[in-house]
């Protein structure tokens, strides 16, 4: 079972919720995170070009693989997000590329989804550790209603 929390990307003052921002109330973890696309504004990982980051993430089958540091690294270098698709699992054999072929994120701990520059979609395992704090959390900060 999953929580999910969707929110507009631009709060109600008009500003840019982010992916640094939105990375900021998940506790710090030692989660094997993935980016299975990316397309926006700003510095790719590890002080990648953007088109370079872009075709790592596209020629591994289990996306751009990271550490915790790695991808708060990553998220404080983008601007902003037009699509975007990170998840995270205890264990890199959980990156299944045939699942996530199909849209099935089983093993994830969590899936954040940035949608056409509009919408911000979190998707929390039940099982992980703090979801549903973390859950609360999020609607609470970016003002979702239940």
């Amino acid at each position: 079972m999953r929580d999910i929390v969707e929110f507009r990307m631009h709060d109600a003052e008009g500003e840019i919720v982010g992916l640094d921002s939105l990375l900021a109330l998940v506790p710090d973890n030692n989660w094997i995170w993935s980016v299975l696309d990316f397309d926006g504004i700003g510095q790719g990982a590890a002080g990648l070009g953007y088109a370079e980051f872009r075709q790592k993430v596209g020629s591994s089958p289990q996306g751009y693989v990271m550490s915790w540091g790695q991808v708060r690294e990553f998220a404080a270098g983008v601007r902003q997000c037009f699509d975007l698709l990170l998840v995270a699992a205890r264990d890199r054999r959980l990156l299944d590329p045939e699942r996530f072929a199909v849209g099935d994120f089983t093993g994830c701990l969590m899936v954040l989804a940035a949608s056409d520059s509009t919408w911000w979609t979190v998707e929390i395992d039940a099982d992980t550790d703090g979801a549903s704090g973390l859950a609360a959390e999020l609607r609470a900060h970016y003002r979702v209603d239940t």
